[in-house]
């Protein structure tokens, strides 16, 4: 460890670096798509270990620095911030436009190897402009310079050495960093040249579920919402299908002046119609090429839909969480040498968060619950070897597994969520939308479809958490976070004993039933039958319809009970 120290203290005095220290070897990870197509595969740089000790040394001290640059909308590799917050920012967009009938234009913007073709020289004289020292510059410049790589093929071949003058190294760890302040740039270049965008005003001080708070003109902040950013990936929004046009224009011109290209074929538009006012798909124009209108789109993992509802991301959701069991299935949930207590660990850790990644900003209606739940019980009980034979309660396989419903894992992650939004600074993006309405349009008389705050408050009401000084409590994160955990496990146990109660129930209606208690009105008139409601009455009188024309018998020696 001393030797690595002097080492590293050497290359920093004398600003030379063994060549050990950039040079890379290439593999190459499969993205999705045609696999013969050497554009869908991602190259990975594995690098010596000495060589990432000094580029963890550089990125812990240019990551603090880079904060005061990257702009708002960018959220990828940055300290606090994640996935969740622009999927959560662009459901809230169109959930809030759907609600004040206003039309909501999107285009996701997809850069052809953006980490590969980052320009080295703009980087270097962007490090500088931000206020990098000129050792440091030439450090970072260094570990880029006369690098040499190979590749790696999965069967242990390797190429010839090549050089590499253009990007920075997927799988270094100053690589985000770099990438972050280098794209960051196009803001600086769009700089004043923008569209409007979609306006909010927003007033963050509590009591989101009154809307009135909205109404003082003076506690109201407006904001524009242009794009959101998740390091390459670009979500550029409009109301309006020229102002659309005109922003793609503007950012295609910027990434032009960085060196990046744009990839035409996968950058996508999302047109979501206003309700009161449907009006044609746009005709979006990039580079001479018209950009497809999709009806759904798959963003950083989770699908947005112009329906603005979740139905096709269920859908995914199941299919990607079916994949990850099965993928499993064999090597561990069907070795009877793997205890099943290591069994549920594994699926809980694999196949869940695959199941509920980013649930956390989904508006959830009681079909969606159904669909999870069942696939939630299918996968316990083929784990835990239970058949449809063994006649087990879902509540009983629950517990035997030393698990929850997926109910309450869902009102447990967006109660989280929620917390953690609440404890944001007023700057950040998902705060606002949160606490925020649209500058423009109005909402339909009568009640609205159900928005994410109207399943938060369900959930809150749930839990027994007072809807109206909840942020109060959301303020102090442990205290947050020990209410809403004791609070679903509370929630999961009533639920548990009302289906206890409910089945008990309905067994001792079927043990001893009470004809005098049900209406005489729904009595068979051919075998005295008391049916419990008319619709029973009629499916009953179809099992006497078997051996006549007529659709019933004319007499019948059942003693009440239908074949």
């Amino acid at each position: 460890m001393q030797q690595l120290h002097q080492l590293i203290e050497k290359v920093w005095m004398t600003e030379k670096i063994p060549a050990d220290f950039k040079d890379a070897t290439i593999i190459t990870l499969f993205k999705k798509g045609d696999r013969t197509d050497c554009g869908n595969y991602r190259g990975i740089s594995l690098l010596t270990s000495a060589g990432k000790i000094l580029a963890r040394i550089l990125a812990n001290r240019l990551l603090p620095a880079s904060e005061d640059t990257l702009p708002e909308s960018q959220n990828g590799f940055r300290p606090s911030r994640g996935t969740v917050d622009m999927i959560f920012t662009a459901r809230q967009l169109q959930e809030k436009c759907r609600e004040q009938n206003q039309p909501l234009y999107m285009a996701f913007i997809d850069l052809a190897k953006a980490f590969d073709t980052v320009n080295r020289s703009a980087l270097w004289t962007i490090l500088q402009k931000i206020g990098c020292p000129d050792k440091f510059v030439n450090i970072l410049r260094l570990l880029h310079d006369d690098m040499m790589a190979t590749v790696l093929d999965s069967n242990g071949s390797q190429s010839d050495p090549f050089k590499v003058e253009s990007g920075v190294k997927q799988g270094c760890v100053i690589a985000p960093t770099l990438f972050s302040i280098f794209i960051a740039m196009i803001l600086h270049l769009v700089d004043g040249k923008l569209p409007t965008g979609v306006e909010i005003i927003y007033r963050t001080d509590g009591k989101l579920f009154n809307l009135s708070r909205l109404r003082a003109k003076t506690k109201v902040t407006t904001t524009s919402v242009i794009e959101l950013q998740y390091a390459d990936d670009n979500v550029v929004c409009a109301h309006s299908e020229e102002d659309l046009q005109a922003t793609l224009n503007t950012f295609a011109e910027a990434y032009e002046k960085l060196g990046l290209s744009l990839n035409i074929e996968k950058t996508k538009v999302l047109f979501q119609q206003a309700p009161a006012n449907p009006s044609a798909k746009p005709g979006i124009q990039l580079n001479g090429a018209t950009l497809e209108n999709v009806d759904h789109f798959r963003y950083l993992g989770s699908h947005l839909s112009t329906k603005v509802n979740i139905d096709t991301e269920i859908q995914h959701r199941l299919s990607s969480a079916s994949a990850a069991f099965f993928r499993m299935k064999q090597r561990v949930f069907d070795d009877r040498d793997i205890r099943r207590e290591t069994k549920v660990l594994v699926y809980k850790a694999i196949v869940l968060p695959t199941l509920l990644y980013a649930c956390e900003t989904w508006t959830v209606y009681r079909r969606h619950t159904k669909l999870l739940e069942r696939f939630h019980q299918r996968c316990l009980r083929k784990i835990l070897q239970i058949s449809w034979e063994d006649r087990r309660t879902n509540v009983s396989v629950l517990e035997e597994a030393k698990t929850t419903s997926i109910e309450a894992m869902l009102l447990r992650h967006q109660l989280r969520w929620t917390g953690h939004v609440v404890l944001m600074p007023d700057h950040r993006l998902p705060k606002q939308l949160l606490y925020s309405e649209l500058k423009n349009g109005k909402r339909n008389v009568g009640g609205q479809e159900k928005r994410f705050k109207d399943g938060l408050k369900a959930n809150l009401k749930n839990c027994g958490i007072d809807t109206e000084n909840w942020e109060a409590l959301a303020l102090e994160r442990s205290n947050w976070r020990s209410a809403v955990t004791s609070s679903a496990a509370e929630f999961e146990e009533a639920r548990t004993e009302g289906l206890r109660e409910k089945r008990a129930k309905r067994k001792e209606r079927q043990a001893n039933p009470d004809r005098d208690r049900l209406p005489p009105g729904n009595r068979c008139p051919h075998c005295g039958r008391i049916c419990g409601s008319r619709i029973g009455l009629f499916s009953h009188l179809r099992t006497h319809a078997q051996d006549t024309k007529v659709g019933r018998p004319s007499s019948s020696n059942d003693e009440g009970s239908p074949k």
